[in-house]
């Protein structure tokens, strides 16, 4: 996939039987308006991982068990896409706030649920437990819900899976990097190398594509 640059958060340790990873960075950004962000999931074997790349640099990864309670196939992809977007958001919105985002998800199930959050919706999932979390914290698609709602100039568009799209591929390949650390494939030492690399190269090829474009 390409090269790639430095790191924000070093990630938790790999363990064997290790429940959860996490890693955010930051790379160098393409200077275009509207910020664009890609997000994607893999789901397998009772275990996610989500991954996020913004134009502006912000990339990250996460991986942990799968809630038991959402028992089928279909619904653990949709609330993994809809994490992945909120993570994503989370940190771009945090750092450019004010800039019109556009993000850009490869699950139609997913894009489905924005646009009715969009438009003042509240469905979420189903089986999706919306009651607040530990120390009182609000479930994080509430909270997507919420931003997909009240932020201004907050698109969400349909890009096609493994198609060559070089910012889908990377957030592709981050969220099934975060399922082999957590799997105990890739040891959680490598994750501030390959995250980077990944990312920034992704941001390279992109670049020179809209250069061409």
């Amino acid at each position: 996939m390409g090269r790639r640059s430095p790191l924000a958060r070093a990630p938790r340790p790999t363990a064997p039987g290790r429940h959860q990873v996490h890693f955010d960075s930051s790379v160098k950004a393409v200077d275009r308006a509207p910020i664009v962000v890609a997000t994607d999931a893999s789901v397998a074997a009772g275990k996610v991982g989500t991954g996020y790349l913004a134009t502006t640099g912000e990339t990250g990864l996460r991986a942990h068990l799968y809630p038991q309670y959402l028992t089928t196939p279909r619904v653990r992809v949709v609330v993994s896409e809809l994490r992945a977007v909120y993570w994503g958001l989370r940190r771009v919105l945090a750092a450019h706030p004010g800039r019109p985002v556009e993000v850009r998800v490869d699950n139609l199930d997913a894009l489905d649920l924005l646009h009715q959050w969009q438009k003042g919706g509240d469905r979420m999932p189903d089986g999706y437990e919306t009651r607040l979390r530990s120390r009182g914290r609000k479930a994080s698609l509430v909270k997507l819900q919420m931003y997909a709602e009240y932020t201004p100039g907050l698109t969400f568009v349909h890009e096609k899976a493994h198609v060559g799209n070089p910012l889908n591929e990377a957030a592709d390949s981050l969220a099934k990097l975060g399922l082999r650390s957590l799997n105990g494939m890739v040891p959680a030492t490598e994750i501030p190398r390959l995250v980077p690399l990944w990312a920034g190269g992704a941001l390279a090829e992109y670049r020179r594509g809209r250069s061409r474009g």
